[in-house]
């Protein structure tokens, strides 16, 4: 009898091993904590992704010619820092948040800026530059983020009142600008042009020239602070503008960048923020 119940035991031991091994083979448990974290990472991985900005974490250098007002001025404040201001500065900083970048400013003179872009000193240029085939040889532009229009500055007590009227006068602008094309279009003017705007209306105020040529929306604030100029704006039907009435961003040729700056310029002008900065410097008028 005992010797029965040793050998029931054995094999209800050796029945219970092989039962629990069949079902230790057979079975494969689901990891369902293992899934749902290795989920969880997947999604969080591609909402990381879509977040990112397209230049996240760059250093750009961007060069400009900080004296053409309303666009781009300098100041210095009381602790020695520069306090950069007006319509391209205030767009460069919206490319800066939503595309992901850090800058620094290069203020130089604006016929220096696409030697800049040239010998790679500068990522690119924002700077009232406007498109013209002759730069386009050396620089890529992007699109247009601005319309512009151009204002003649003579003395109260001038004769000219047309651009017919600068014909065989002496006639200033900035150097390095479109406005040396504008000039050179009007028959027999002498172009004569100075660094920066402050010192052509200058030299127009001490009436070593006739005539200044600029912006539109420039021409209009410098009659506020010279009590003895006046201005007129060129009319589309004395002078073909052509591309010189547009602004653009310049970039070295075959930059990367372009392509994405022009992306965001389209998101800006599609929800209203480039139309309320044009008005915010420049006025309505200049707002397609």
């Amino acid at each position: 009898m005992k010797k029965s119940i040793i050998i029931l035991l054995v094999l209800s031991l050796v029945f219970t091993i092989i039962f629990t091994g069949c079902s230790s083979t057979n079975e494969e448990p689901e990891p369902l904590e293992e899934q749902d974290t290795e989920e969880e990472s997947e999604e969080t991985s591609v909402e990381d992704s879509s977040d990112e900005k397209p230049l996240e974490g760059e250093h750009l250098a961007v060069a400009m010619s900080a004296n053409y007002k309303y666009f781009e001025t300098v100041t210095v404040d009381d602790n020695g820092n520069e306090i950069y201001e007006g319509l391209d500065i205030d767009i460069l900083e919206k490319l800066s948040e939503n595309l992901g970048f850090t800058y620094e400013i290069n203020n130089m003179p604006f016929a220096s800026l696409i030697g800049s872009l040239q010998s790679n000193q500068a990522d690119f240029v924002i700077s009232g530059m406007s498109y013209t085939e002759e730069r386009a040889e050396s620089i890529d532009f992007s699109d247009k983020y601005a319309t512009a229009k151009v204002g003649v500055l003579v003395k109260k007590d001038s004769s000219i009142s047309s651009v017919k009227d600068l014909e065989g006068k002496k006639v200033a602008c900035s150097a390095g600008t479109n406005f040396e094309n504008i000039i050179k279009k009007i028959n027999g003017a002498q172009l004569v042009t100075f660094d920066g705007q402050a010192a052509v209306t200058q030299e127009l105020v001490m009436d070593r020239v006739d005539a200044a040529v600029t912006g539109g929306t420039a021409v209009k604030n410098i009659v506020l602070e010279n009590d003895d100029l006046t201005f007129f704006i060129i009319g589309d039907d004395e002078i073909d503008l052509g591309s010189l009435s547009t602004y653009n961003i310049g970039f070295p040729k075959g930059s990367n960048l372009v392509s994405i700056f022009n992306e965001e310029i389209a998101n800006l002008k599609e929800d209203g923020t480039l139309d309320s900065l044009i008005t915010k410097w420049l006025g309505e008028d200049y707002v397609d």
